[in-house]
């Protein structure tokens, strides 16, 4: 590993001698609280350096091209039961021992064979029953039943919900719209539910329960109901992981190090007992210089040449610019 290359380790051992816990001491010796300190000064200065502040003069903050990520979805094609099933107050019982439904049904509506909705699954609450969401659906007539996927996990993929340049289809891109639009068109009798996905909308999966909250999931919503196979592109951000072993390297590459190097630092001020905002300052500078470095690589003059002229607004050679209209054949 080259020498410039800055490590866990490396930010520890800075962390370490600015906050006086000396740099050579090794770090785990460290009494626990000393080892909590300097843990979370560098998450926080490696989240700030990730999801960077606002430049003065600027409207949004920017986000990293090292950052973005080309992803692919795939929503599984239709799947029609032989089992029949009856429904209960919304709860959807099929008949037989054998496993009709898996967890990844959680991510369907519901086609009943006797009835003309679509229903929306809540949870999976066995090989052989599913929720729907809502509680008023009796069915007492078995019938057979039609699972189309319309939702898709963006749950523990190291990717947060930004999404760059909509989702692609390989026919056009989908819409963004907001989830109620969506709920509306999948409770709408006359709307037309089944084809190829045309819009999309991000949305909350979990919300906070008695207890205690974990991490926040996310999923996508689709409509209309795919009627087949498909696969969907999308450029999403990633959602970097904390650094865990002393030899492993935040993301970004050598070019930046010194910017994290002067976030974490930056953080680890708030912690002194002096009020200072040197590190502050020298981040802000940082930031800005990795900013205008990584804005260069996104510029299309910097991937060469181009002889196509298709940016050149004055007339292409050998164009001709003129018409020639040539009348019927004289009797």
């Amino acid at each position: 590993m080259g020498v410039l290359t800055i490590t866990l380790a490396t930010l520890k051992a800075e962390v370490q001698r600015f906050m006086g816990y000396g740099r050579s001491t090794v770090f785990s010796t460290l009494p626990a609280a000393y080892q909590g300190d300097v843990t979370s000064i560098i998450n926080r200065g490696l989240r700030q350096f990730y999801f960077p502040p606002i430049l003065p003069g600027e409207t949004s903050a920017h986000q990293w091209s090292f950052l973005r990520y080309h992803a692919t979805i795939n929503l599984p094609a239709p799947v029609t039961t032989t089992a029949t099933c009856t429904v209960v107050n919304g709860l959807v019982t099929f008949s037989g021992a054998a496993n009709v439904v898996d967890a990844t049904y959680k991510h369907t509506v519901i086609k009943f064979t006797s009835t003309s909705g679509y229903y929306e699954i809540s949870t999976v609450v066995g090989g052989t029953q599913v929720r729907l969401r809502d509680s008023t659906i009796n069915i007492s007539t078995a019938t057979t039943a039609t699972f189309y996927w319309n939702r898709a996990d963006m749950d523990n993929s190291g990717i947060d919900v930004n999404i760059y340049n909509g989702i692609d289809t390989g026919r056009g891109k989908l819409k963004n719209v907001n989830s109620a639009y969506l709920l509306n068109l999948e409770q709408n009798q006359v709307a037309t539910h089944i084809g190829y996905p045309e819009l999309f909308s991000v949305e909350a999966g979990s919300w906070p329960v008695a207890g205690g909250q974990a991490e926040q999931s996310f999923h996508l919503r689709f409509y209309p109901f795919a009627n087949q196979a498909t696969s969907l592109t999308l450029r999403q951000r990633l959602a970097p992981d904390g650094l865990s072993n002393d030899a492993d390297s935040p993301l970004g590459g050598v070019a930046h190090y010194e910017t994290i190097v002067a976030s974490c630092l930056a953080i680890a001020e708030e912690f002194g007992d002096t009020p200072s905002s040197k590190y502050r300052e020298l981040f802000m500078q940082r930031l800005t210089a990795s900013i205008m470095a990584d804005r260069t690589g996104m510029y299309a003059s910097n991937f060469g040449y181009n002889g196509d002229s298709s940016d050149d607004r004055m007339k292409l050679r050998d164009r001709v610019d003129t018409v020639s209209y040539v009348g019927p054949a004289t009797p």
